[in-house]
């Protein structure tokens, strides 16, 4: 007689996250009394993620009726709900408490529960015999539940998700007052085209008497009117460059591209009003209290941590288990098994674990100390900058200052030039200002404690126990 058995199964798992709740006590009940075991972290996970999806499904805000331009607090504030560099470190943070959640879960047991049917053909009586059973089971890792081996990797886990977040936060907000910068610095180069345009212009009219004085050559103004044409090309395209970096700007503030204004120029620092001014002359200081420090450190400690785990399962494994299976066919099954295995002949499997993990270990230690050392050098080149900074102030307001006196002194015909020159050094002066105030914010930025600027509101609503 030849069998041939064709088995067909569904499974569907149900996933507890409560340990009173008693396995057996039927699938119907055990789904009733599980539906509430969810934890405070992954609630306040979901209601985040509905959040961000509601944000990202509004319509952008309508430009303001008066035309009012945007400057860099409108553009940060909008930046902390709708932009894409702050939407993604919400993104990976609420990845990494669903991460470190599942972790956690899986310390506790499982129900789970399986309709079978088994089919067998019998080629003597030319029949199919069926048999179909539902089979009911628990199946919990008691190693990783009482043992608890990666409880210190989870605990700096928890700490290490928020730091995270506003480490990438903070980055966030340098982007997006770098490309604020970018944006400046592309107008004051318009103004500058501008400006040497018209003093091309001013000349032209001087040229002209030369010419027909015979003092000048026909060539000599032909060069002239060539000169003022090619700076007419330059600023329009500058012109279109600053559009480009506009739209560039409104897109990383969740605005809609080319309807709002942004007006270039404006302070810096009074967007970053929420950071406290660095009062201090001490690299060493600012890094000790700098985000950047308290983010190295954790990640050394969760070196540490996984270095403790490899540690403790070098010489041996421990696998537990309970597997419960009650069936319709079967009757009730109750098994504890507890493997504990000696790996005599693969010692050197633990032995590899450990070693990677010391390796992990002293490649995080390096790397903290690089950027330390990165940070002392970017502390040192701003304060550096601003001092440059300050000096080049110092020698477009005395230019100013001087062409201003020559302005007063000058005669109708040199009054266009002298107007011009006036004009040139209060733009020196304004760029001067701005570079420092810009300078002033990367170094507020660098050594400001973390802190959230601004939260989703989620977590306005509710603390996060993060």
């Amino acid at each position: 007689m030849t069998r041939r058995a064709v088995p067909f199964s569904s499974r569907r798992p149900i996933l507890p996250r409560c340990r009173s709740v008693s396995a057996f006590a039927g699938l119907a009940l055990c789904s009733v009394a599980l539906a509430g075991c969810a934890s405070t972290q992954l609630k306040e996970t979901e209601t985040r993620i509905d959040v961000m999806e509601a944000e990202l499904n509004a319509p952008p805000p309508v430009p303001p009726d008066d035309g009012k331009a945007l400057g860099p607090s409108e553009l940060l504030t909008s930046a902390n709900s709708r932009g894409k560099d702050f939407m993604r470190a919400r993104i990976s943070r609420a990845r990494s408490v669903l991460d470190l959640d599942k972790v956690k879960s899986g310390r506790y047991p499982r129900v789970s529960a399986e309709a079978r049917q088994i089919s067998t053909f019998n080629r003597e009586n030319d029949e199919i015999e069926t048999v179909s059973n539902i089979v009911l089971g628990v199946n919990w890792d008691v190693s990783r539940a009482l043992l608890r081996l990666d409880r210190r990797t989870v605990k700096v886990a928890g700490r290490l998700i928020p730091v995270q977040y506003q480490v990438a936060q903070r980055n966030a907000t340098r982007a997006l007052l770098h490309t604020y910068n970018d944006y400046t610095a592309l107008d004051f180069q318009r103004e500058n085209v501008a400006l040497k345009q018209k003093g091309l212009e001013c000349r032209v009219e001087d040229m002209e008497v030369e010419v027909a004085l015979g003092n000048s050559s026909q060539m000599e103004l032909d060069t002239l009117r060539d000169q003022i044409s090619a700076a007419r090309r330059e600023a329009m395209a500058v012109s279109r460059s600053l559009a480009s970096k506009r739209d560039e700007l409104l897109g990383l503030s969740g605005l809609a591209e080319g309807g709002y204004d942004v007006s270039p120029g404006r302070s810096i620092l009074s967007a970053l009003s929420d950071y406290p001014p660095v009062k201090t002359e001490d690299a060493e200081a600012c890094f000790a209290v700098s985000g950047k420090k308290q983010l190295e450190d954790l990640l050394v400690e969760a070196a540490a941590a996984q270095l403790d785990i490899a540690e403790q399962s070098r010489f041996t494994r421990l696998t537990t288990s309970i597997p419960s299976f009650m069936t319709q066919t079967g009757g009730f099954n109750l098994q504890f098994l507890i493997s504990y295995v000696l790996p005599l002949i693969d010692e050197g499997d633990g032995l590899r674990m450990t070693q990677q993990a010391r390796l992990t270990l002293l490649d995080t230690i390096l790397t903290a100390r690089d950027n330390r050392r990165a940070f002392m050098s970017d502390f040192d080149s701003l304060k550096l900058g601003i001092a440059a900074a300050e000096s080049e102030l110092a020698a477009a307001s005395s230019v100013l200052a001087r062409a201003e006196t020559l302005l007063q002194s000058a005669d109708p015909l040199e009054r266009c030039a002298a107007e011009n020159d006036v004009a040139k050094a209060r733009a020196s002066v304004k760029s001067a200002e701005y570079k420092i105030e810009r300078l002033k914010g990367d170094l507020r930025l660098l050594c400001a404690p973390l802190g959230e600027r601004r939260d989703d509101i989620a977590q306005q609503q509710q603390p996060a126990a993060e």
